[in-house]
């Protein structure tokens, strides 16, 4: 499409029947004779309206008559036309009424169209009227336009004129996603935006606005009308709907880009930013975490962020925007002139200085993330905005859905691991952010965030400067995060060379293994190859349709094959690929195949970032303004952040594993290997955590109950408080899930840096000695109270829950699963018995702490694993009643394993339950469809088998 000249597009335009907002044909400036000419031309139309709507009926009553017979027919009637039918009043008076029909639908299609135009509502096509339809409204078209424009005319054009301030823009709760959305009804003016280079102005859009009224005023000559409509052709306007297919229509709200010689008129005045009180950095010491207390950093409310699916990197009248239905903005907008002027301060300032303890992945790692109204700093070298940190917060759900999904049962079959600290880091960074929607952790529907693609002007956009490699590493990830589920028409793909991913990625590219979404070619010309098959394929379906846009194709052909964006990212081509490259990519811009190349682009724009992503325009020129700052990453987040993307995507952990994505054992899962708690019930000293030498070591009292009971499968709680005294803190409660998923005690740190989000680390150490005290008094209130070393000890930097003196249901059903690994016959069943009986819910149930995602799936592997070898041990004894029950109930605690779909048929086998196969099958694709996941073949065909051989019996 971007190969198209402006009068070829005009050639496209499709009739519609609403009535526009704005009206502006883009003519030059007539003289009286042309006025005229269009006047007659008007009233040219009208009559031959007023022809089809009163000379029809008149002629036909007049010469023929009413053709109808004044009676029904008789049978000797009938007869006689039977011998001669086809006589010469028999024909008239069939046309009369083939006439008289046609009158009707002209009549109809009039009225349709006339109300159309008064509700400014879309008109439905009729099956047998189209043609009528159509010309219909092509004279009240020409009759409207043509009166109304010369009369306005008449009376003087309208001048231009620029707002002093601001006038304000319609925000609608959601982006339009329509192809081309009539705007408000009944609205006769409004502003629209004006771009000149990289400043804006608003321009008031009244009735009866053309582009050639525009070109004049900016660009001195009316007659460069064209070249406004080619820079904006095709452009989305998402604040207010609407797509610029017919340059005959502009609508107030509408941001038209103007070619960069333009220049405002006396009196414009520039768009004012939004007046937001920017807050100081924050400088912390090398291992302080940074604050997000009211005086710090924090992201601006409404309009910025607000609790509806669309969130707004940052302020601004032309601020990308993450939306449920669109994409969330992969860069910030542009900040004000006087920041841009002498450049945007980054976070890096504060961030390469600030540190943090490891989260509870490690207890050794690296800086945590600071942050700013803006986006995440990641490392000193890596920076995302917002959006693209919620796209891959939201990815992480998916990943502990598909390890559900994957684990077979098996202890030693895919041991749980932590995730990727940068991914960690973006997490707690939304976590320390209460106004982000982050998605829960139990969500089975993710928010549908697709990284915008737009920020980069359509076709081919060169990429140079310190950052441009880190840019692109950024890029290739947000395309990649782009999407959910259940929106196939948003998950982005790339298409990208093999030399340039190993340049951008390192050697450790191998660890990705395949990736449907990711298109490895051997070398450029390949990859452009690729490039020009997928347009030929849409320009195909798109032919089929009749349609010339993919937003059209997706709105009246929603069952259509999905058609997502495309990114090509290669290094510039060599010379003689070049006109290739510019071709194929001019093509793209109509149908959402874009490029980043590494590299001068001598057609079309090319830009300059730096190490921070910070960017200019250095040569060309470019329809959309040029983003103020680009994601960047470093390769090893970079990798790391794709290794988890990729297992969201396709439930497949790492092809290879490599020093850069470590794979660290989920320490809850880790301590099953160590002696259990019940095989040593009395510790000796030297046992215990180290103690400070002031800190008297006194015994237990053994009065009352030996041991407090903490429960925390299912809502976390204390059972059998006796004694009166203080409550359980929230904070303190946490605490104990804390301490009980990391039985082998944690540093202060490392909990201040989980628990305590919005705490400086001063702070932080303070609140958890204090909530180290509440929850060892009220676990006393359970046991003895004022017990000395007790409960919650304190040792080694750190704290630990003491297993001689609390009882934790987690540890137990650990102790049950280490201990039945190694059991046989019915002391093993007995065990396995328990271990069913243990695991009722997940663990915390009902909480949604940032770090519990890791130990819930542990402990929930561990309750998966105890159903399943149980359930085997009952087939084996043909108790097949007893295990389907029991994988019944585990299914319902599990929903995305397959492995205990698999039990449960064969469950059903032993009872003779075809059906059930067939509900468990059904059951199951459904859960999957959460994952964009099928059931695997085996799955498929051994349903297929256990029905067969019980149809066959």
């Amino acid at each position: 499409m971007g190969a198209l000249s402006a009068s070829a597009r005009r050639g496209l335009r499709r009739t519609t029947g609403r009535q526009p907002m704005t009206m502006g044909p883009k003519q030059r400036h007539r003289g009286p004779a042309a006025m005229l000419g269009q006047l007659m031309s008007g009233i040219g139309s009208l009559a031959g309206l007023l022809l089809l709507l009163v000379g029809l009926p008149l002629g036909l009553a007049r010469f023929i008559g009413w053709p109808l017979p004044q009676q029904w027919p008789t049978g000797e009637q009938w007869l006689d036309w039977g011998r001669q039918p086809l006589t010469t009043d028999f024909v008239v008076k069939a046309m009369a009424c083939a006439g008289w029909l046609i009158w009707a639908l002209i009549v109809a299609a009039v009225v349709a169209e006339i109300v159309a135009r008064v509700a400014r509502v879309d008109v439905p096509r009729l099956r047998l009227g189209k043609p009528l339809q159509a010309v219909v409204a092509g004279l009240i078209g020409a009759v409207v336009i043509s009166l109304t424009s010369a009369a306005a005319r008449a009376s003087g054009p309208p001048q231009a004129s620029v707002s002093a301030t601001v006038p304000p823009l319609a925000t609608p709760t959601a982006p339009l996603a329509v192809a081309s959305p009539a705007p408000a009804a009944g609205v006769a003016e409004g502003p629209a935006i004006i771009h000149v280079g990289s400043q804006k102005y608003v321009y008031v859009v009244k009735r009866g606005d053309y582009l050639s009224k525009i070109a004049k005023a900016w660009l001195g000559d009316a007659d460069r009308w064209p070249e406004i409509c080619d820079l904006n052709w095709h452009r989305h306007f998402p604040k207010v709907g609407g797509t610029l297919r017919d340059c005959d229509l502009i609508y107030p709200g509408w941001d038209l880009r103007l070619p960069a010689d333009a220049r405002p008129p006396h009196g414009a005045t520039p768009v004012k930013p939004p007046t937001t009180q920017t807050p100081p950095p924050v400088v912390t010491p090398p291992t302080a975490v940074p604050s997000t207390a009211p005086s710090g950093p924090a992201l601006a409310p409404s309009p910025s962020v607000t609790a509806s699916p669309s969130i707004t990197a940052s302020p601004g009248v032309d601020s990308p925007v993450v939306v449920a239905s669109g994409v969330p903005s992969t860069v910030p907008a542009s900040p004000s002139p006087s920041t841009s002027a002498s450049g945007s301060p980054t976070p890096s300032a504060s961030s390469s200085s600030s540190a943090s303890v490891s989260p509870a992945a490690s207890d050794t790692e690296s800086p945590d993330a600071s942050a700013d109204e803006h986006g995440v700093q990641v490392s000193p070298s890596s920076w995302l905005p917002w959006g693209l940190a919620l796209a891959i917060s939201a990815a992480v759900v998916l990943v502990w859905m598909q390890r559900r999904r994957r684990f077979s049962g098996q202890p030693d079959d895919d041991p749980p691991t932590m995730l990727p600290k940068p991914v960690v880091r973006v997490r707690r960074a939304i976590a320390r952010n209460p106004e982000l929607a982050r998605p829960a952790a139990t969500e089975a529907e993710q928010p549908a965030l697709v990284p915008d693609l737009a920020p980069l002007p359509p076709g081919g956009t060169g990429i140079t400067g310190d950052g441009a490699h880190a840019a692109a590493r950024a890029t290739l990830v947000a395309v990649l995060a782009s999407g959910g589920p259940h929106r196939p028409d948003t998950r982005g793909e790339v298409i990208i060379d093999a030399a340039t991913l190993a340049t951008l990625l390192g050697p450790d590219v191998v660890t990705l293994g395949t990736w449907p979404r990711l298109h490895v070619a051997d070398s450029v010309d390949d990859a452009l190859t690729v490039v020009e098959g997928w347009l030929l394929h849409r320009s195909r379906i798109l032919d089929e349709h009749a349609l010339t846009d993919l937003d059209e194709l997706r709105q009246q052909a929603p069952h259509e094959e999905a058609l997502p964006p495309v990114m090509l990212i290669t290094e510039t081509p060599p010379a003689g690929a070049r006109m290739r490259a510019k071709v194929a990519l001019g093509l793209g811009g109509g149908l959402q195949v874009t490029g980043l190349l590494l590299g001068e682009w001598a057609h079309g724009p090319t830009i300059e970032a730096a190490a921070d992503g910070h960017t200019k325009l250095v040569a060309g020129q470019s329809a959309d303004p040029i983003p103020a700052r680009l994601p960047v990453l470093d390769p090893a987040a970079a990798i790391q952040i794709l290794t988890t993307l990729r297992e969201a995507q396709t439930g497949e952990p790492p092809a290879i594993v490599s020093p850069t994505v470590p794979l660290t054992v989920v320490p809850l899962h880790a301590s099953r290997t160590t002696v259990a708690a019940d095989d040593e019930p009395q510790r000796s000293s030297e046992a215990r955590p180290h103690l400070p030498a002031d800190v008297p070591a006194a015994p237990v009292t053994t009065a009352g109950p030996v041991k407090a009971k903490l429960r925390l499968i299912g809502p976390p709680r204390i059972d059998g408080i006796v004694h009166d005294g203080r409550a359980l803190r929230a904070k303190a409660k946490e605490l104990a899930v804390f301490l009980a998923v990391h039985p082998d005690g944690v540093e202060t740190r490392t909990i201040g840096d989980n628990l305590e989000l919005d705490a400086r680390i001063s702070q932080a150490a303070q609140r958890v000695h204090t909530n180290a005290s509440n929850l060892r008094h009220v676990l006393g209130r359970a046991a003895v109270p004022d017990a000395q070393n007790a409960y919650v000890v304190k040792g080694g930097g750190g704290y630990k829950l003491d297993p001689a003196t609390v009882d934790v249901d987690v540890w137990a059903l650990r102790d049950l699963m280490r201990k039945a690994a190694i059991a046989s016959g019915p002391a093993r069943r007995e065990l396995l018995t328990a271990a069913c009986a243990l695991y009722t819910a997940p663990l915390a149930e009902g909480e949604d702490y940032e770090w519990l995602a890791p130990h819930r799936e542990t402990v929930r592997r561990w309750g998966t694993e105890a159903h399943v070898l149980l359930a085997d041990d009952l087939l084996a004894d043909h108790h097949s009643q007893e295990a389907s029950d029991l994988l019944d109930k585990a299914i319902g605690l599990d929903r995305y394993n397959e492995a205990l779909y698999v039990r449960a048929m064969h469950a059903r086998h032993g009872l003779g339950d075809a059906d059930g196969i067939r509900t468990l099958l059904r059951a199951l694709t459904k859960a999957l469809a959460d994952l964009d996941a099928e059931p695997q073949d085996d799955t498929r065909t051994l349903a297929a088998k256990l029905r067969t051989s019980l149809e066959q019996r």
